[in-house]
């Protein structure tokens, strides 16, 4: 059965994806979805983008992210409480804690206050069926579920926008940018930042 050019980049993304980050190859099972054409349909993909910013919006009135890692809270939950929930970081910069995605699950980074407490947390998204999360987050969409913007700022040395949310005590910050990866999404959210409001 022929691939159509979506599919094909999906699978392409995916081998990459694993390949990169030790996830392995697609199984047998995914290379008959994507050759079906079951691959998610961008109606099915866009109302998971929407369930995914709502959620996002959502948990950030209580300082925290949905997913694996709700519960752990901006300016309350300590590094030790992060190293409890996730194990050691795969990675460890000047700014982030950082933690690789896996098998459907998003990839973070955490950056801690003086006294060792979350001072803000980057939801990464997914490395595999990015379309149906982050990948599928446009600024029309941000627009058409939130409303405009608090704030909108270019991300200093990038051609990033950053989209800012006000949500009580707390600031959700999505950054947009390029995504040549994904046909027909040119403009999307690459990640989200949650941190204290200024």
């Amino acid at each position: 059965m022929a691939f159509n050019k979506t599919a094909s980049k999906l699978i392409a993304v995916s081998l990459i994806t694993g390949l990169v980050f030790g996830m392995g190859s697609l199984s047998h099972t995914g290379q008959v979805h994507a050759e079906s054409g079951a691959a998610v349909t961008s109606s099915a993909a866009n109302q998971n983008a929407v369930d995914t910013l709502t959620n996002l919006y959502d948990h950030a009135f209580s300082g925290e992210m949905p997913g694996n890692i709700q519960g752990l809270k901006i300016n309350d939950s300590t590094k030790k409480a992060v190293h409890q929930k996730l194990g050691s970081p795969h990675e460890v910069n000047n700014q982030f804690d950082l933690y690789g995605w896996n098998m459907g699950n998003p990839g973070y980074g955490f950056a801690y206050n003086n006294d060792n407490t979350i001072s803000e947390i980057r939801n990464f998204g997914t490395g595999v069926e990015r379309q149906t999360n982050l990948g599928g987050i446009t600024p029309d969409l941000l627009a058409n579920e939130l409303g405009h913007a608090d704030k909108v700022l270019d991300v200093p040395m990038t051609d990033e926008t950053d989209y800012v949310y006000r949500t009580g005590d707390y600031e959700l910050h999505f950054i947009v940018g390029d995504n040549p990866i994904i046909e027909g999404y040119d403009k999307t959210v690459n990640h989200v930042n949650l941190k204290e409001a200024k």
